[in-house]
């Protein structure tokens, strides 16, 4: 079982390149430019996660927004995407970091 040191280092890594997307595609202007979902999607990538589509993948992502909303906790919502997809601790934290730094930033102090 990964640490919870080790946890939030991923998430904080996965917030970081959310953030830098978001940043590129904000840069580069509406014209031509891809979605959040698109860049979203492709950050997860990046870190070898491949959701069935793109549309599950936000589902999930707002879902992940939806638990901070409640109160629930950072391992509440590591262990949700974890269980949904099969995906292993260090994925699931990154999508968690990934999921609040483009689709709830407001909720960015929950990942410490």
């Amino acid at each position: 079982m990964p640490t919870f040191r080790h946890l939030t280092a991923l998430i904080g890594a996965a917030a970081v390149a959310s953030t830098l997307g978001i940043a590129a595609l904000v840069s580069a202007g509406a014209a031509g430019a891809t979605t959040t979902d698109d860049m979203f999607v492709s950050v997860l990538a990046d870190e070898g996660i491949t959701p069935p589509s793109t549309e599950e993948a936000v589902s999930l992502a707002f879902d992940v927004c939806s638990m901070f909303d409640k109160g629930q906790s950072l391992y509440d919502a590591v262990d949700s995407v974890s269980t949904t997809t099969d995906l292993v601790a260090e994925d699931s934290a990154f999508f968690v970091g990934a999921s609040v730094a483009t689709y709830c930033p407001e909720h960015d102090a929950a990942l410490s």
